[in-house]
């Protein structure tokens, strides 16, 4: 399993190239332009202002929702926060002013659950058409096995050489029950943990490898406007059919973001 982390010095120059290169120069993995106004919640975090490492969600004027893994190695001085627009480069700025990782999270020994964070941001997030906090789940709620989920990211749009998207891309997600994504994964080095977190894959009937990639990591899986997981990992490699993408199970965290938002 690899988790969605970047190469700053790689990530950076191949930002570079892809910005230049104009608005719809790239895609993520077989997926589509997305309009903010329909994913309203979604931020990135971004390292020297100009690389995407990871998504987040806002959950309210002050606080946004990311995974642990994207905070591992960062100060919180280089993350600047980029919202409210379509196009990356046009987005708000904000900053990081404290950041809170799940105590239980480790990066290098499996199993590697409680893959949480959150961020507090100052100056706050003006709401507005093209920005708004996304819903919780409610504490404990059953897996929605067969439900279409949304997923929007700015991340990696190809596993073979980094090209990051300037416009904010989309795929559905389709949720997997637990015991089927249990069995997949049991046999690898780490295997799923389905009271912590969930799994979903996007539609390759076609045979197109499809969905998130690296620098998507932290983006929210979201049915009905409700955020049901924080993207964290995948298999070797980006929309891998045999292998589900692993998101943390909001529901199973709310106790620790009570006193955190």
């Amino acid at each position: 399993m690899i988790f969605f982390r970047n190469i700053l010095c790689i990530s950076y120059i191949f930002s570079l190239i892809v910005f230049a290169l104009g608005r719809h120069s790239v895609k993520i993995i077989e997926g589509g332009d997305a309009d903010i106004r329909d994913f309203p919640y979604m931020a990135a975090l971004t390292e020297v202002g100009r690389v995407i490492s990871c998504g987040a969600a806002i959950i309210n004027e002050n606080t946004l929702l990311t995974a642990a893994h994207c905070l591992l190695d960062e100060k919180l001085s280089w993350i600047t926060i980029k919202y409210g627009s379509t196009i990356f480069q046009e987005g708000i700025e904000t900053n990081v002013s404290q950041a809170y990782i799940h105590k239980n999270f480790k990066n290098t020994t499996p199993p590697m659950t409680d893959d949480i964070a959150v961020l507090k941001v100052d100056p706050p997030i003006v709401f507005s058409e093209t920005v708004q906090p996304i819903k919780l789940p409610q504490k404990n709620v059953p897996n929605p096995a067969g439900k279409l989920a949304k997923f929007a990211g700015w991340g990696k749009t190809n596993d073979t050489y980094y090209v990051q998207s300037n416009i904010l891309q989309k795929v559905d997600m389709t949720i997997i029950d637990d015991k089927t994504c249990e069995e997949i994964w049991k046999n690898t080095t780490n295997p799923v943990d389905t009271e912590k977190e969930i799994c979903a894959q996007a539609d390759m009937s076609d045979g197109k490898r499809r969905g998130p990639c690296y620098g998507d990591s932290g983006s929210p899986l979201v049915i009905d406007g409700v955020q049901y997981g924080i993207i964290s990992s995948f298999h070797d490699g980006c929309g891998i059919a045999e292998y589900p993408i692993v998101y943390t199970r909001v529901a199973h965290y709310l106790d620790w973001l009570s006193d955190k938002i």
